[in-house]
């Protein structure tokens, strides 16, 4: 008796769980049936072209990306390393929409609604990043039905661009794109990166020609950046506990030009470095205004 107590009180509090969690998020019976994006890009794209709600992994990381951009939308957290599949099954989602990075989590998951991955990825394969950036965003408009709006977002993604274009210098400053590992190691973004891919359409150079993985970076020590010359842009990390604002009072860092000249870049955290076209746009605007502000004597 005793033994079917504490099982009951178990389920009980599982329920519970499962209950308040639906509740915080503001699901009602009447309310659509969400999709779950499990990938960062996947779901700010999904956010901006109007699902709604949307299930996601962690709030946490998503907000801190976007600059709690999608702070007020409606949003279903589900867990990580997760996602929580008891919650999962109460969300009961329309479909899970998975990167093809996680085709490993894609039986699991069917046995709770069906499983698209995304095929337009635009980090998995060869090509021009920008071009697969579209094709990603109408296929998820295809996906979740929502076609007009994944055009519209394209449309108004170019045409804000092309006005950003007109506020940078046409000679085309090499720059490094990098974030802080620690005090001697970087990420340093190549041409097969988010960014270079949105510095493109900026008419912006790019300057590290090195190799990279299939995100567009490459893992180096800060040694591999003093042959060159080019402005630095630094992209806050998610935990860098204000390195960034400390490099220019070590000695290392002072072997990069940019550094000893005084005009480092530091870009908020308001972007996910492998993102989508909203992620494009944050990054756009914060760059320009950077590069339209003078460095501080």
């Amino acid at each position: 008796m005793i033994f079917l107590l504490m099982f009951s009180y178990r389920k009980l509090c599982k329920a519970m769980v499962v209950f308040f969690a639906l509740c915080s998020t503001g699901i009602q019976a009447s309310t659509p049936s969400p999709i779950a994006a499990l990938d960062l890009l996947i779901a700010e794209t999904l956010i901006e072209i109007g699902v709604s709600p949307v299930v996601v992994k962690q709030l946490s990381s998503l907000n801190f990306w976007t600059g709690n951009t999608y702070i007020s939308s409606n949003m279903i957290e589900v867990g990580l390393p997760g996602p929580n599949m008891e919650l999962l099954q109460q969300v009961l989602p329309s479909m899970i929409l998975l990167a093809p990075w996680q085709t490993n989590q894609e039986a699991r998951l069917s046995s709770v609604a069906p499983v698209n991955v995304v095929d337009n990825y635009p980090y998995t394969a060869e090509g021009d990043v920008w071009d697969r950036l579209l094709s990603f965003t109408y296929e998820l408009g295809e996906l979740a039905e929502q076609q007009q709006q994944a055009s519209h977002l394209v449309q108004e993604t170019q045409a804000r661009l092309a006005i950003l274009r007109e506020h940078v210098a046409k000679d085309c400053e090499p720059l490094l794109f990098i974030q802080l590992l620690d005090e001697r190691h970087i990420r340093v973004f190549g041409d097969n990166s988010f960014v270079h891919a949105v510095s493109q359409q900026l008419g912006l150079c790019n300057a590290w020609k090195g190799a990279t993985n299939q995100w567009g970076y490459a893992q180096v020590g800060v040694e591999n950046l003093f042959n060159t010359e080019a402005r630095l842009v630094i992209i806050r990390s998610y935990n860098s506990d204000g390195l960034e604002e400390q490099i220019a009072r070590t000695a290392l860092w002072r072997y990069l030009p940019s550094v000893r000249r005084g005009d480092v870049i530091v870009l908020p955290s308001t972007f996910w470095i492998a993102g989508g076209l909203p992620s494009a746009l944050r990054f756009a605007e914060s760059l320009v205004e950077a590069l339209e502000t003078p460095p501080e004597p």
